[in-house]
């Protein structure tokens, strides 16, 4: 007699990662029930036993992008030379979010809160936490930048850095709509030259 649920070779984090694959690539509504099966290897009960509806697999795969997003932008802080360097480098970095088949998927992020805007409560804190959380490393980034002398001031870095999160949004979105890559930069460019004016 055999018994049904989760493969032996079942590894949560991995499941989850796929399914947030899943659903970065095509968004809540468009990922159905089978599809996240298929990305998870595993049977619908055993989805239901790990997370108890789709919704709950989205809110988890979601947090999970947003914690693994927010550590990479503190570790390239971390390791960048120049606070101002890092700010143009994650402004850019919008050019690289093709998805595997090569199009634009954006970032997460901009996509949930387009798809839902406050639609789902449930993801209301979680965009809001994501959101703070970038700001918090561009805060940092200017932080330094003014401790450097990179920046000669900043009288309100909160509120720089909430620009800063709000440029990064709209570049993704503009990506995704098929600007050219020429047109990112100039527009980066403007940026960047903004803050060593200011």
């Amino acid at each position: 007699m055999t018994t049904r649920g989760r493969p032996k070779s079942f590894c949560p984090d991995r499941a989850l990662e796929n399914a947030m694959q899943l659903f970065w690539q095509r968004g809540y509504e468009a990922a159905s029930l089978q599809d996240l099966q298929a990305a998870t290897g595993l049977s619908k009960s055993s989805l239901y036993q790990t997370y108890p509806s789709k919704q709950a697999w989205f809110v988890a795969a979601f947090s999970l992008y947003v914690a693994q997003r927010r550590a990479l932008m503190l570790e390239q802080l971390a390791a960048s030379a120049s606070p101002l360097g890092f700010i143009r480098e994650r402004l850019l970095s919008v050019l690289d979010d093709d998805g595997p088949d090569g199009v634009p998927r954006g970032c997460m992020l901009v996509n949930v809160a387009n798809e839902f805007s406050l639609s789902e409560p449930a993801l209301v804190p979680v965009l809001q936490q994501a959101t703070a959380g970038i700001c918090q490393v561009f805060e940092q980034a200017l932080e330094r930048a003014v401790a450097c002398g990179e920046l000669s001031g900043c009288d309100d870095r909160v509120a720089l850095a909430g620009y800063l999160q709000c440029v990064m949004s709209g570049l993704r979105t503009q990506v995704k709509s098929g600007l050219p890559a020429a047109s990112i930069r100039t527009t980066v460019a403007v940026v960047m030259a903004s803050l060593n004016s200011g």
